[in-house]
């Protein structure tokens, strides 16, 4: 009998791990010829994308800062002292996108206008440095997120090497760390204009009043929050952590109120869920809902005392300090955001700027 052997050849069938990432990355970038510049913010992408082109081409890769009224102040001098750090050539260009009144209109793809200002920029810049390549921080967690600048980078050829690497933003963090890029655990970035709602145009009035706000809040609670300005009216987007010690502090949500009035706000809210990334596209696609409710009966049947008023999408509740107190339990927040939610309401609001009235209610 003739027995016949087969090799049977394993399969790798593992998950890349983050030095295979790195090593594709590498040879991603090795393979670039010439001069490659670089779009740099200072966020987490942009620094570990810069630091990684700036250890495979030297001096051949350029970072570029786009310096605008969107950016917020400081941040240029923070972006400087990372690639100085590395040696990283640095060129910045001065774009004006509010000149644009598409962007500035602040349309659901306003980020493309953004974008494709900056790779305008870059573009005029590459042929002054005979530059072959021009690449942007984009990484694989992003793909299947709603992007117009994506929409801008393809357009342009601008290329993504993180996503083209596969690697996800906890990989970005993961590598950054292990260079010692110091913003390796820098909470998500996003330009002043993200906190404009949709329609609502974007004014270097405006901006200015956000940054102003957004440093206060900075200073005084944590790094990692939103205030999203609905015209005059403030609504601010904290941690979980955050938002539960404020609930349960009186007089720092009275402090908080009073700075940010002095600041030009006439109604000071804190949202109910908390921060999340990206919360002014929770309107985009929103369904149909039917008649919505009285907050005031929705409120009384979950024990809470006060009233509600609509105002710029944000259903401002005028509670008191007893059932903002109660509130400091994240599932309460969670449970009464959830019960007044609606088409006609997407943003649930604690009034910070007034108790309880007897005006006009929702």
């Amino acid at each position: 009998m003739t027995t016949i052997q087969i090799d049977s050849v394993a399969s790798d069938t593992r998950a890349p791990s983050l030095d295979d990432k790195l090593e594709h990355l590498d040879q991603i970038l090795g393979s670039m010829t010439g001069t490659v510049l670089i779009g740099y913010s200072g966020g987490v992408d942009s620094a570990m994308l810069a630091v990684a082109a700036h250890r495979v081409l030297g001096d051949r890769a350029i970072a570029v800062t786009a310096d605008s009224e969107s950016y917020a102040d400081g941040e240029l001098e923070k972006a400087s002292q990372i690639v100085q750090q590395f040696g990283i050539p640095h060129e910045v260009v001065h774009t004006r996108e509010l000149d644009n009144p598409d962007y500035a209109s602040n349309p659901v793809n306003r980020c493309y206008f953004c974008k494709s200002e900056l790779f305008i920029h870059m573009g005029k810049l590459a042929e002054q440095h005979k530059a072959s390549t021009i690449l942007y921080g984009q990484n694989s967690d992003d793909v299947g997120d709603f992007r117009p600048g994506a929409t801008a980078a393809k357009e342009y050829g601008v290329r993504a090497p993180l996503m083209e690497a596969g690697m996800s933003k906890d990989d970005v963090r993961q590598l950054a760390k292990r260079w010692d890029v110091p913003v390796w655990d820098r909470p998500a970035m996003a330009c002043l204009s993200s906190r404009f709602p949709y329609g609502t145009p974007v004014t270097s009035e405006g901006l200015r009043q956000v940054d102003r706000a957004e440093r206060y809040m900075k200073d005084l609670i944590c790094e990692q929050l939103r205030v999203r300005h609905h015209d005059m009216v403030a609504r601010i987007e904290l941690p979980t952590t955050e938002l539960a010690a404020l609930m349960a502090d009186t007089a720092q949500r009275h402090q908080i109120a009073k700075a940010l009035t002095d600041i030009g706000y006439q109604r000071v809210t804190l949202d109910a869920v908390g921060f999340r990334s990206g919360s002014m596209n929770e309107v985009l696609g929103t369904p149909a809902d039917g008649p919505r409710r009285s907050a005031e009966d929705i409120l009384q049947e979950l024990g809470y005392e006060g009233v509600a008023e609509l105002e710029e999408q944000i259903l401002c509740l005028q509670l008191s300090d007893r059932a903002l107190k109660s509130l400091s339990v994240p599932a309460a927040r969670t449970d009464l955001a959830a019960a007044l939610r609606h088409a006609e309401t997407p943003f649930i609001a604690f009034d910070l700027t007034s108790g309880p009235t007897s005006g006009p209610t929702a």
